[in-house]
Formats: structure tokens, C-alpha cells, sequence
């Protein structure tokens, strides 16, 4: 996919584009992209990466390149699109609820491997009788609440009456069971606790004559634990791609694995220990971490990360400056870690893609805002 490139040419120094930019250093983006895929490997599971991450038809194809066997993805719209850039194997981990999504839908599945999630009968009824109408069946996998409190059901009876449940529904096949778990303390014991749940819920359902073909868990925090666990089968990272400064904070990713960052400009010094930067809320999320020691920040300065971002605007970004970054003047490129690089990314339209400095590629960022 190609967007205007007018204003950025081949070959180009990172510090004289324009600002902001999403920055991204294809080497660092590589070796992630080959690492995750080697450690799926080696933990015996299949890499099926969260396209929410990039939204970049590029990226997803070099993951499949790497070994990926498909993509996680949470809304039609993204399955859509990547299904037209010929990824055809996609698992929608999300609901999918609503009449005009449902035909959508359908004629999605007839064109890829299609699977989609489910966590109560109510999700599970209409599109068993929009595939049956079709004379189709769609595989579904059950969503289990594994901690989070946000979707799935809790594993155990509610998780057996589930899947007894949609398995009598013509239209639908059970394929597996699946889940997300958050971030927590501790990624590694986290990861092999959430592991430890699914594949006891596995058994219990195959223990009442269920079949369960894919046991599916793992944020990028808890992926390479829970791949470990004797039972997964699958594992869905998305951030690892870039990463940010909540997989820094967490102690998930090192800083030569941060692939990503925004390239901002100083544009005013309003105070000895203040810097405004042209990078707001239109272009960092409203998300904040502890970054700093001074208190939430929307992100950390790579060269300066004590400095708070405490405030942001739509088109401004305030600094709190540690005594080092003083030095900063008005016109000044800073690179910001974004607290959550995937909202960062959907606000954007491009990623500008370089290597020892020098621009080599722009992609598009061409699944933003698609959230139906």
C-alpha cells in the first residue's frame, strides 16, 4: 500500500523530515519480528501476531514471512483489509455483534480461514443463524476470563456450559478456546499462570467429550512464558513489534528493542524547566505509565527518560525537563517512546521507515480508524 511521499525522499536523514513522525528503525523492527518468530518455533506454538499493533499490510507481511501462521485482529474492518492483501488466515478475537456485521462476516469466511470469537450464547445465536441461513458453518473459539474482567466467561462450569451450548447450535463448529489476560506484575509468572488456567479449562472440556483443537493465550508481557506451558498451542503478541515505554517499564523489552518512536520538535521554552513539543494528544494517546519519578507520563524522551510528559493538547506536548535535557532549544528533534504504541499508530497515517539514520521505505498505516 503506498501513501503521498512528495514531501520525503529516498535515502533521506531522519532529522531533517518534518514533525511530527512515527519513526521506525527497520533493524530493530526485524530482529523483533525474527526473534518472536524463532521463539515460537522453538516453544513448539504457532505465532499468530495482533495486527492491531501496526495496522500496516507490510508488516504483516513480513511476520508471515518470518513463520507467523495467520493474524490476530479485533475488528471487520482490519480483517477486511488484510484479507484483500492477502492474509488468509485471520482470527477475529473479539465478538462480533450487530445485524450489518454478520453478512460481512459470512462473506469473509467464504473467502478466508476465518475464526472468531465467543463469550456468551447472545453472541453466539444470531451469527449461528445468519451461517446456517448461508448454508455455512463458522468456527468460533470460546473467550475465557482469565483475570482481566473485561470479556469471556470464567473457566470451569461456566466455560462447559458454554461450549455445550454453542456445539448444539447449527452454523458453528467450536475450534478452541481463547484468552487475554492484561498486563500484571511479574510478565513471567503471570504468563505461565494464565498458560496453567487455559490448558486445565482444555482438558476439562475434552474430559465432557469436547473437542478443542487451539489453545490461544499471550499479550507480548505474557506470550514466552505462557508458550512454555506444556498444552498452548498459540500465542498472540502484538506490541513486540515496536514496543514502548510500558513494555520498557515492565522490564519486557530492552531499550535496543524499541523500534518505534515519535519524532517531535521543541517549539517553545516557556520556563528554564519546561519544553513544549509539537507532538499533542493528536498524535500521543492519552495514555500515561509511570515513566517518570516525577509522576505520569504520556511517554519517555529516549535521550532524556526522567522528563515527564505530564500534559498534552491537541496540538502540544508539555515537558517537565530534568536538569540534562535543559539544554534543549526551540527547534530542537526529540524522540518520544509513546506509552502505547498501538492508538499511537492508529492516529497516524504513515510510518516512515529507516536505517542507519536514512529513510528507506514510507508504508501506510492502512487499517487506521477502521473500527466496524
Amino acid at each position: 500500500m503506498t501513501v503521498d511521499t512528495a514531501a520525503i525522499k529516498p535515502s533521506q536523514a531522519v532529522g531533517t523530515l518534518d514533525t511530527p513522525s512515527l519513526v521506525v528503525d527497520l533493524d530493530r523492527l526485524e530482529r523483533n519480528i525474527a526473534g518472536w518468530a524463532e521463539y515460537a518455533r522453538g516453544a513448539g506454538v504457532k505465532l499468530r501476531p495482533h495486527g492491531k499493533t501496526h495496522k500496516c499490510v507490510e508488516i504483516a507481511a513480513r511476520q508471515m514471512a518470518a513463520g507467523a501462521v495467520g493474524l490476530s485482529l479485533a475488528k471487520l474492518g482490519e480483517a477486511e483489509l488484510m484479507a484483500q492483501a492477502g492474509i488468509t488466515d485471520i482470527f477475529l478475537a473479539y465478538e462480533i455483534v450487530g445485524g450489518p456485521k454478520l453478512a460481512r462476516l459470512l462473506r469473509l469466511a467464504r473467502e478466508i480461514r476465518l475464526r472468531v470469537g465467543v463469550d456468551s450464547l447472545e453472541v453466539a445465536e444470531p451469527l449461528a443463524r445468519a451461517a446456517a441461513g448461508a448454508g455455512c458453518t463458522v468456527d468460533v473459539m470460546l473467550e475465557v476470563d482469565t483475570g482481566l474482567g473485561r470479556c469471556g466467561v470464567a473457566p470451569g462450569e461456566p466455560l462447559l456450559a458454554l461450549a455445550r451450548g454453542v456445539g448444539r447450535l447449527p452454523g458453528l463448529r467450536v475450534a478452541g478456546i481463547f484468552t487475554y489476560r492484561g498486563y500484571r506484575p511479574d510478565p513471567d509468572a503471570a504468563g505461565r499462570e494464565e498458560g496453567e488456567i487455559m490448558v486445565a479449562a482444555a482438558d476439562r472440556l475434552r474430559g465432557a467429550g469436547i473437542r478443542v483443537d487451539d489453545v490461544s493465550v499471550g499479550s507480548t508481557p505474557t506470550g514466552r512464558a505462557a508458550a512454555r506451558v506444556r498444552g498452548i498451542t498459540e500465542i498472540r503478541p502484538g506490541t513486540y513489534v515496536f514496543n514502548d515505554a510500558t513494555q520498557l517499564h515492565w522490564g519486557v523489552a530492552r531499550p535496543e528493542e524499541c523500534a518505534l518512536t515519535v519524532l517531535t520538535r521543541v517549539i517553545s521554552r516557556p520556563a528554564p524547566d519546561v519544553a513544549v513539543v509539537d507532538a499533542g494528544s493528536k498524535v500521543l494517546t492519552a495514555e500515561t505509565g509511570p515513566f517518570s519519578s516525577r509522576g505520569p507520563s504520556h511517554g519517555m524522551l529516549r535521550d532524556y527518560p526522567d522528563c515527564q510528559i505530564d500534559r498534552l493538547w491537541e496540538e502540544h506536548g508539555r515537558v517537565q525537563l530534568t536538569a540534562d535535557a535543559r539544554r534543549l532549544r526551540v527547534g530542537d528533534l526529540v524522540h518520544v517512546l509513546p506509552a502505547h504504541v498501538c492508538p499511537t499508530v492508529n492516529l497516524a497515517e504513515r510510518l516512515v521507515l529507516a536505517r542507519n539514520g536514512r529513510v528507506e521505505h514510507v508504508w501506510a498505516v492502512a487499517a487506521r480508524a477502521r473500527v466496524q
